[in-house]
C-alpha cells in the first residue's frame, strides 16, 4: 500500500512537470522569443553588443515638418544629397556631414555639440537637441535589440499583422526612454521591418512616428539595413539610402572636436534646464530678447505687455518671461504675435497661451496655430496641457492696430514666398519693425561667425519685405529680427539696391 502511494505521488509529479513544460508561453515570453530570433537574424545579440562605432555613407532626403511655404503643406520638401553619419556608441557622440561641402553637426553627450548654420555661423546645440541624439542612439537599428532585450525594457505583448502582404509578428514594448514601441518582425526573414512609436516632439506634442527598414546586407559579422524611411504625422520626413556601412572602424577624431571659441558655450548648454536670453532695451519699455539663434521682442503698454514671436520651445519661452518680469514687471502678457506658422517660430507659443495671452496670427495660419495649441502633450506635459486653459486666438488679414493711447503697435501682412501668412510688427513712435526669416545677419553673441561673411544675402522675401514697408510708408530706423542681430534699416536698403 505504501509502495502504491509512492508510485502514485511520483506519477502525479511527472504529470505536473509535463503539464508545466507544455504550458503555453506568456505574451511576454513570446515577444521576447521573437526579438531574440530577430537578434539572431542580424548576427546574434553578442555581435550587436560588440558594435562600438558605425560609419554610414550615402544620401539623405530631409523634408522638414512644419516648415512648408503654405499652411496646407506640412513639409518643406528637400532633395537627396550626400550624407555621412559617424556614431561612437560608447562616447556617446555623433558627427553628421551634410551636402557636398560637408556641413557639420556634432553631438557629444559629455562635451555638448554644435552645428553649421548654412555656412554663416557655428552654433552650439541646446540641451533638448542633445537629448534627442541620446534617444536616437538607443533607437539606432544597430543597437535597438540590445536595449529591447535588456532588463530595463518591459515587453507588453505580441500580435500578428500583414505588411505588404507578408506576415509579421508585432512585439509591443516600453523602452528605457519611456517610449512605447510596436516592433514589426518579418515572419520569414525574422528581421525588423518597421518601428512604430509615439514621442514628444515640439510643438506637436504626442507625435506619431514610423521608421521602416529594408535592404538588409551583411556588414562584417552582422546584417544591417541600407535603407531607412521615417514618417511623422503620416508624412515622409526623412529617407536615408546607404551606399557604405562600416562597423568598429577608426573615426576621424578631428571631426569630433568642438571649435575652441565655442567649447565653453557648448558645455554650458549641454545639460542645462534653462536657455540664456539676453535683453537689450531698444527704446523705453521695448526690449530685444536675444537667444541662442532664436529671438523675440516685448513691448510694455500702460496695463499689459505684448510679445512679438514665441520661438523654439517652452524652455526659451520661460526664459523670456523671466526676463520680462525683470525688465518691465508683473503686468499681464495680453498678446503674443507670431510672425508666421513655421514650427521653429511657433514652438514656444503654448507657454504664452498658458499665461492667458491671446495668440495673434494671420488668418491663413489659424488652423495650424489652433492645432499647435490643442494637440495633446501627455508624454511630456507642458504648462498649457497642465493648466487646461482654453487658448484664445485672434486673426489678422491685412492690418491691425493695437494701442492704449500711450503706445501703438501696427501689424501688417507681408506677402512673400517664405510663408504665406506673414505679419510684421511695427512701432511707429520708436521706428522699429520686427520680422523673422525675411532679412537677417548672424550675431556672434552665442556662436562663431566666419571671418569673411561678405555682404548680406538678399532673398526674394527680403525684397518683398522692403516693398511692403515702403508701400505702407512706415518710417523705420531699425529691424528687430527673429534670427541674428538688430539691423539698421539702411542695411536692408543697401542690400536691395545691390540687387538692382
Amino acid at each position: 500500500m505504501k509502495t502504491q502511494s509512492v508510485v502514485s505521488l511520483f506519477s502525479t509529479l511527472l504529470i505536473a512537470l509535463f503539464q508545466l513544460n507544455c504550458a503555453p508561453l506568456t505574451p511576454e515570453d513570446q515577444g521576447r522569443r521573437v526579438l531574440q530570433e530577430a537578434a539572431e537574424a542580424m548576427g546574434g545579440l553578442q555581435a550587436l553588443e560588440a558594435i562600438e562605432t558605425i560609419t554610414r555613407k550615402g544620401t539623405r532626403t530631409r523634408n522638414s515638418l512644419g516648415q512648408g511655404h503654405v499652411t496646407t503643406d506640412r513639409l518643406l520638401m528637400g532633395s537627396p544629397g550626400p550624407y555621412t553619419q559617424m556614431i561612437d556608441f560608447d562616447g556617446p557622440r555623433e558627427v553628421n556631414l551634410t551636402g557636398p561641402r560637408e556641413a557639420i553637426q556634432l553631438a557629444d553627450w559629455n562635451k555638448g555639440g554644435y552645428r553649421d548654420v548654412f555656412g554663416s555661423a557655428l552654433r552650439p546645440l541646446e540641451a533638448t537637441q542633445l537629448q534627442r541624439y541620446r534617444i536616437e542612439w538607443d533607437r539606432d537599428i544597430a543597437k535597438f535589440l540590445v536595449h529591447a532585450l535588456g532588463i530595463e525594457t518591459s515587453i507588453k505583448g505580441i500580435s500578428e499583422a500583414a505588411v505588404d502582404g507578408k506576415p509579421h509578428h508585432i512585439v509591443s514594448l516600453q523602452f528605457i526612454d519611456a517610449v512605447y514601441y510596436d516592433v514589426y518582425v518579418d515572419d520569414t526573414t525574422h528581421l525588423i521591418s518597421k518601428l512604430q512609436f509615439t514621442e514628444d516632439r515640439n510643438p506637436y506634442g504626442d507625435l506619431a512616428k514610423e521608421r521602416t527598414f529594408s535592404d538588409y546586407r551583411d556588414v562584417g559579422n552582422v546584417k544591417l539595413p541600407f535603407s531607412e524611411i521615417t514618417q511623422e504625422m503620416n508624412e515622409v520626413t526623412e529617407i536615408k539610402e546607404w551606399a557604405e556601412l562600416t562597423i568598429n572602424g577608426d573615426l576621424p577624431e578631428d571631426r569630433f572636436v568642438i571649435p575652441e571659441g565655442l567649447q565653453e558655450r557648448a558645455q554650458s548648454l549641454a545639460h542645462s534646464d534653462r536657455l540664456p536670453v539676453i535683453p537689450t532695451e531698444l527704446a523705453k519699455g521695448v526690449y530685444f530678447g536675444e537667444g541662442v539663434g532664436m529671438n523675440n521682442m516685448w513691448v510694455e503698454f500702460e496695463d499689459f505687455i505684448l510679445v512679438a514671436e514665441g520661438p523654439n520651445n517652452e524652455v526659451q519661452s520661460l526664459a523670456v518671461i523671466r526676463q520680462i518680469r525683470e525688465t518691465v514687471g508683473d503686468k499681464p502678457i495680453r498678446y503674443l504675435v507670431t510672425t508666421h506658422h513655421h514650427s521653429d517660430h511657433t514652438g514656444g507659443i503654448r507657454t504664452y497661451a498658458a499665461e492667458g495671452a491671446t495668440i495673434i496670427t494671420h488668418a491663413n495660419n489659424e488652423e495650424v496655430i489652433r492645432e499647435i495649441l490643442t494637440l495633446p502633450h501627455s508624454l511630456k506635459p507642458d504648462r498649457l496641457f497642465e493648466s487646461q486653459i482654453e487658448p484664445q486666438i485672434e486673426t489678422v488679414t491685412d492690418r491691425k492696430t493695437i494701442t492704449d493711447g500711450t503706445r501703438t503697435v501696427e501689424l501688417i501682412h507681408v506677402p512673400n514666398p517664405h510663408a504665406n501668412g506673414f505679419l510684421a510688427i511695427y512701432l511707429p513712435k520708436e521706428r522699429l519693425i520686427f520680422e523673422s526669416d525675411l532679412f537677417q545677419i548672424q550675431s556672434d553673441t552665442f556662436q562663431i561667425l566666419p571671418e569673411q561673411s561678405g555682404p548680406a544675402r538678399v532673398p526674394p522675401e527680403a525684397i518683398d519685405f522692403y516693398n511692403a514697408v515702403t508701400k505702407a510708408r512706415f518710417k523705420v530706423n531699425r529691424i528687430v529680427p527673429g534670427h541674428g542681430r538688430v539691423l539698421e534699416w539702411k542695411e536692408l536698403v543697401d542690400a536691395v539696391n545691390r540687387t538692382r
